[in-house]
């Protein structure tokens, strides 16, 4: 390991990972630093008794011909692992209907209206609007860029190109949380129980987009052996590169000198080490980062607040199941239910309560015949939780303040991982828990103990009028040179946001290092370079 590089990234997730992969694209040597005894945070996922377990991924978008984590991952490498298109993609399921989104919207529509013959005229409406966002949806890869990588002009330049485009967008932004998405429903429909479909979303948008990205066919599987195979992918392709990737190693702290970031501070195997660079970019927790690795003051109390008061996902508690058959044979296919209950408060839907939550299901090995067995099966079963729920899930604190799990925490997760499955025995098969052959559990408690992310959050802030007035989102931390590369730079989550937050990240250091390059990479960010003629230009470079 050397004692330099030109940039220390904190996170060995896929949002560090891309970055880091990018940047060697343009020769810039990273150092990966990852807490973790492996890499990929809520992508590694875990294998037991010869079943690999997804700990993330539902769906993927943005893996078309014009999406950003297509066109960001054929850049670095255009062999990258290619998910596979969904053509089934979710049931919307309670006692009274059971409506299959597939990537024909026509049948999609049909759906609706058989269930809800009198809300044909909101229905129309809203698959008007469902058309009108899946044209913005094509254009949303090339409008991307984030405002901080721009100049000015460029920036007068992109909202005269952008704000037509998202126009059809604008209007639905105002209806958010319980009380907005509520009375934006009420634009379409009058009966309760056709609004029950979306009665867990949390703003308008939620509703419309699934079936948007429906209508473009840009719904994907993970790729042959689960999301694992991205991280193994970028690992390898940091590595040819000469990145370094130090697993098990944590950063103490931020090195700064005059407001400047110098470096990190590492602990690895019992070890301190000081590490150099030019730049310092957080792929991780934002909060912990400000919080804990820089010294008192170098970010203003206001701005740390700022993020940790904002509007965030929640975590979730997951129920991974091995079956001692095929999940085909107990009635599932590729798409994930969404098992709710008809008539119930928004609120309740997101209360980690087994019995009325929603629950997302799904079978990985429906979709990949590789993550198990021959002969087996996996279901995954997931909802929406708090951390502090169940008073932090019947935790104890020890003298550090760190959550200490004991019994009360290990009956409570069994309690309500066989009530999770009892309802799927109710709801989709009787059949389904004498096929198991065992499961795993992961609350909140377990996702923040391996990521790290601040009250266990899937991915970060979410979008919204509240977090867009705050300005939750940045790239910018106050500290010279030390930048925002992950989750938190952006709101919104999943694999397109790292995507984008990587690319982002790259060219605000390519515009100080190298401005040919930010030009080049630019123009390919905002639609008006294509992948070969980027890759002309480097070739030249070299």
């Amino acid at each position: 390991m050397r004692n330099k590089y030109d940039v220390v990234i904190i996170g060995g997730g896929i949002s560090g990972l891309t970055l880091g992969a990018l940047l060697g694209k343009f020769g810039f040597s990273c150092c990966i630093i990852e807490k973790e005894p492996n890499p990929g945070g809520y992508l590694a996922g875990f294998k037991r008794k010869g079943f690999f377990f997804d700990t993330a991924i539902h769906w993927l978008n943005q893996f078309n011909e014009e999406g950003i984590v297509h066109r960001c991952f054929s850049f670095i490498d255009e062999n990258y692992p290619k998910p596979k298109p969904l053509k089934r993609i979710q049931r919307y399921q309670t006692d009274n209907f059971n409506i299959l989104v597939s990537d024909d919207i026509d049948k999609v529509k049909a759906g609706f209206l058989k269930y809800f013959p009198d809300e044909k005229k909101g229905i129309d409406k809203f698959f008007r609007h469902v058309e009108e966002l899946a044209r913005v949806s094509h254009k949303l890869a090339y409008i991307a860029r984030s405002s901080q990588t721009m100049s000015l002009v460029d920036k007068s330049l992109f909202y005269t190109r952008a704000l037509p485009a998202v126009f059809p967008l604008i209007k639905h932004l105002k209806y958010t949380g319980n009380q907005g998405v509520t009375k934006g429903l009420n634009n379409y429909f009058k009966s309760s129980e056709i609004k029950d479909i979306f009665s867990s979303e949390s703003d308008l948008l939620s509703c419309l987009f699934p079936l948007a990205w429906a209508k473009n066919k840009d719904y994907f599987s993970t790729p042959a052996g689960g999301s694992i195979a991205f991280i193994n992918w970028l690992s390898k392709v940091n590595s040819g590169m000469g990145n370094k990737l130090l697993l098990e190693t944590n950063v103490t702290s931020i090195v700064t000198e005059n407001n400047r970031a110098k470096g990190v501070e590492i602990i690895q195997n019992n070890e301190k080490n000081t590490i150099l660079s030019n730049y310092v970019v957080i792929a991780s927790d934002l909060i912990t980062a400000f919080k804990k690795l820089l010294p008192k003051g170098a970010i203003p109390e206001r701005k740390i607040k700022t993020v940790e008061n904002s509007v965030q996902y929640q975590s979730g508690f997951t129920v991974s199941v091995a079956l001692d058959c095929p999940a085909e044979e107990l009635g599932f296919d590729e798409e994930l239910i969404l098992l709710f209950k008809n008539n119930l408060e928004r609120h309740k839907h997101e209360e980690a309560d087994p019995l009325h939550s929603k629950l997302n299901v799904l079978s990985p090995s429906a979709r990949d015949k590789s993550v198990c067995p021959a002969g087996k099966g996996i279901v995954s079963i997931y909802m929406n939780a708090g951390f502090e729920k169940y008073d932090f899930w019947k935790t104890e604190t020890d003298e550090h303040g760190n959550r200490v799990k004991g019994e009360n925490y290990h009956a409570l997760k069994e309690e309500i991982a066989q009530k999770m499955i009892e309802r799927v025995n109710r709801e989709i098969n009787p059949e389904f828990s004498k096929h198991i052959l065992f499961y795993e559990v992961a609350t909140p408690i377990t996702y923040h103990r391996y990521t790290g992310n601040y009250k266990g959050t899937i991915m970060g802030a979410k979008p919204g009028k509240e977090n867009m007035k705050n300005k939750v989102d940045s790239y910018f931390t106050g500290v010279e040179n030390l930048l925002v590369g992950g989750q938190w730079a952006e709101l919104g989550g999943g694999v397109p946001i790292t995507s984008k937050a990587a690319m982002n990240t790259t060219l605000i250091i390519l515009r100080k290092e190298n401005k040919k390059a930010f030009k080049q990479f630019a123009a390919y960010f905002d639609g008006k370079r294509t992948l070969s003629e980027l890759n002309l230009f480097m070739a030249k470079q070299k």
